[in-house]
């Protein structure tokens, strides 16, 4: 039986869950501050 958690050939391993979770984070963050940045030029 294989061991889930290593590498097999030719695949390429998927990001553990808590990286994925980082980079959605990240995403959102970047998403929020460039509509902060929207709002504060509108209300200048």
């Amino acid at each position: 039986m294989t061991d889930p958690d290593k590498q097999t050939d030719g695949k390429v391993a998927q990001p553990s869950r808590l990286n994925e979770a980082r980079r959605i984070i990240e995403e959102y963050i970047a998403d929020l501050c460039e509509i902060i940045m929207k709002l504060q030029q509108k209300l200048n």
